[in-house]
């Protein structure tokens, strides 16, 4: 159900759009808190005088002003695009991919926005780890519980190390967000909840090393499969996939400080956690081997931070008007977790520990580039459309504070692009 919900996510997005393209709105999103001039578009198509269309650097506003004061109906905003990652919150979700193409629409009216995002990755993403995500999975290695009983002479127990690889070979979110705004005095404040659902296909291969010598012995290999060497290759082993997740969260923002630059700080309170992963006893058995003994092997499970744990995040976005047709918007974050992340370590040798304390700091920066206008005119109550479409450039850098997981570097760069369209 979940995995179908998911991979219909872009036919939403299309049905989304198309409602869009037939609806009377205004402009909506980042190019809100400074709207480009009608003309600064580098192609202007709107009515003329007479009400015929005028296509190029030559726009003319319409003689009806009334027409331009007319109330809003509601406000859209959509876009599409590509990053070379999908990188969430810190946490590299697609690993070795080849990137991830993703979407966003939403609508507002009377304050209240309704939106959707969804991402699909592209190739396959891998890492050194029991599992994939950002909820746990974050050991590399381990030997703990984990001994071989026919590796030595004699039936000798001899500890080895086992080494994860998890491929992940598809990955799909689509996110569902409700919100409202209001002000009181300079302060925004935003309540919302956000839905994530994702549909993951992901499978483990382990390798398990005995040492060369031990306790004397030399020449260790396994027998149970008969490698003959001193390691061996499991696969395939159960991990996280299918995950869903529910958030409510709160923004207090103001515009009042600079009209270049817009401070905020957002608490995300998880209220509902579940994920697809091994829940067995952990023993892994396989056959007998030739003097009937039955080698056990400790499975990776419970991997996942169940912890409804929150996360408070800092940000500072900037809108910096280049041209009468170009933007620079940067922005930084820093962020904390209160538990709803993981770090390395701990007891649990499989799923790390709940994170406490910094998580990461990030800065990027978009370049909106103004590309065409397109106005109309309303014989209806509402004010005509006023649709908007750029190309926005962006790239990224993270810093991960606290250990990063498997398949998140400490310091992470990636980048893309999308087009951007607001009614």
């Amino acid at each position: 159900m979940l995995k179908h919900l998911v991979k219909n996510s872009f036919w939403i997005a299309i049905a989304f759009f198309c409602a869009m393209c037939t609806s009377y709105a205004q402009d909506y999103g980042s190019r809100v808190q400074n709207p480009f001039p009608a003309n600064s578009a580098l192609l202007n198509i709107a009515p003329d005088a007479d009400g015929h269309l005028t296509i190029g650097g030559e726009y003319k506003q319409p003689k009806n002003v009334v027409e331009q004061e007319k109330p809003v109906f509601w406000t859209w905003y959509v876009d599409a695009g590509y990053e070379s990652e999908y990188n969430f919150r810190g946490t590299n979700l697609t690993p070795g991919a080849n990137g991830a193409g993703f979407f966003d629409a939403r609508v507002t009216k009377w304050n209240f926005t309704l939106g959707l995002f969804g991402i699909h990755q592209f190739g396959h993403a891998r890492a050194d780890s029991w599992s994939i995500g950002e909820g746990g999975g974050s050991s590399t290695a381990t030997g703990a519980d984990a001994f071989c009983g026919n590796c030595g002479p004699n039936g000798t127990f001899i500890p080895y190390t086992r080494f994860p690889t998890t491929v992940q070979t598809r990955f799909d979110e689509l996110d569902a967000f409700l919100s409202y705004k209001f002000s009181l005095g300079p302060i925004d404040r935003t309540l919302g909840n956000i839905a994530f659902f994702i549909s993951r296909s992901a499978t483990t291969y382990e390798t398990d090393v005995v040492p060369s010598t031990f306790d004397g012995f030399t020449g260790l290999h396994w027998v149970v499969p008969p490698t003959f060497t001193n390691h061996r290759t499991l696969s395939p082993d159960p991990t996280v996939e299918e995950e869903t997740f529910d958030r409510l969260y709160i923004t207090l923002s103001t515009t009042k400080i600079s009209k270049y630059i817009t401070p905020s700080i957002t608490y995300y309170q998880t209220i509902y956690s579940w994920g697809a992963q091994p829940t067995s006893d952990g023993i892994l058995r396989y056959p007998p081997d030739q003097n009937g003994r039955i080698p056990t092997n400790p499975r990776p499970f419970n991997e996942r931070n169940e912890a409804l744990g929150g996360y408070l995040e800092g940000r500072l976005n900037g809108n910096i008007p280049l041209t009468n047709w170009m933007d620079f918007n940067p922005y930084g974050i820093i962020s904390v977790s209160f538990r709803d992340r993981v770090e390395p370590g701990g007891a649990n040798p499989y799923g790390a520990h709940p994170l406490t304390g910094f998580n990461h700091a990030q800065v990027g920066v978009e370049v909106p580039i103004h590309l065409a206008h397109l106005g109309g005119f309303s014989s209806a109550p509402w004010a005509p459309p006023d649709a908007n479409l750029y190309l926005v450039p962006f790239g990224a850098y993270s810093y991960h504070i606290s250990r990063p997981p498997p398949g998140t570097d400490r310091d992470e760069w990636w980048g893309g692009g999308k087009f951007e369209i607001t009614f």
